[in-house]
């Protein structure tokens, strides 16, 4: 077995709202210790016809110390319930309807996860039928969730019986954050199918730094974390004013 660190759901220039290009990438999360990268461009603007080559532009970029894995980001209609996919499945549409989305992806050997259950109160959404094709939900997003994790989100994981997944959602540098998924591999060659199928078989931890995010969550570090995002939060609001005048 080999243990990897990952960045999950990372965006590039694929994404209408990101810039980063794939070589950018591998060197920025490989410059801070990552092994793999499994980014999550957004579905609502892309096409069947460019998966192919959008798997083949992370292959290119992918170099002998980082993977690039290709994966989709999903969301509903009305953009409220977002799933990032990974796994050798095609393209399932621009927004599809979560449901029908999971069981496609499920029949096709794909890997789902539920991405940032706060967010616009995606979870209020949640319909249990949804559990069984599910690899994991965010319980940390970085973008959404900011420097702690969402107490909220792994109370949902735990109780669905689902497996806690960390995300930086890199959109812009600021993202940049040593938040992890740590997958253990099944055996020593590190390639996009033996992540696939680490993530498929649940072998993954969320981890701040060095501590999985679930010791964390209940830690001294938890709180200070916490302490620092209520902070940051109530500050936002006159820094965004004083940005402005």
């Amino acid at each position: 077995m080999t243990k990897v660190r990952a960045a999950a759901h990372v965006h590039s220039r694929w994404s209408d709202d990101a810039t980063w290009k794939l070589p950018d990438i591998a060197a920025a999360f490989g410059e801070r210790g990552f092994r793999v990268v499994l980014l999550a461009d957004h579905s609502r603007e892309f096409e069947a016809s460019r998966l192919d080559e959008y798997a083949a532009e992370c292959a290119a970029a992918s170099t002998g110390d980082v993977l690039l894995v290709p994966g989709i980001e999903y969301n509903d209609p009305d953009n409220v319930v977002h799933v990032p996919v990974w796994g050798q499945v095609p393209f399932y549409g621009a927004t599809p309807g979560i449901g029908e989305l999971l069981g496609k992806v499920a029949a096709d050997g794909g890997i789902a996860v539920l991405a940032h259950p706060w967010r616009r109160e995606a979870w209020k959404r949640y319909d249990p039928a949804w559990t069984p094709l599910l690899a994991g939900v965010e319980i940390w997003n970085r973008k959404y969730d900011g420097l702690s994790p969402n107490r909220h989100a792994f109370a949902l994981a735990k109780r669905e019986g689902l497996r806690p997944f960390a995300a930086v959602d890199f959109h812009t540098r600021r993202q940049l954050f040593p938040l992890a998924v740590e997958l253990t591999l099944d055996g020593p060659v590190v390639d996009r199918a033996a992540v696939e199928r680490a993530l498929a078989a649940g072998a993954f931890t969320p981890v701040f730094r060095n501590r999985p995010v679930t010791k964390v969550l209940g830690g001294v570090d938890g709180l200070a974390l916490r302490a620092v995002e209520t902070a940051r939060h109530r500050a936002a609001p006159v820094l965004r004013g004083l940005r402005r005048d």
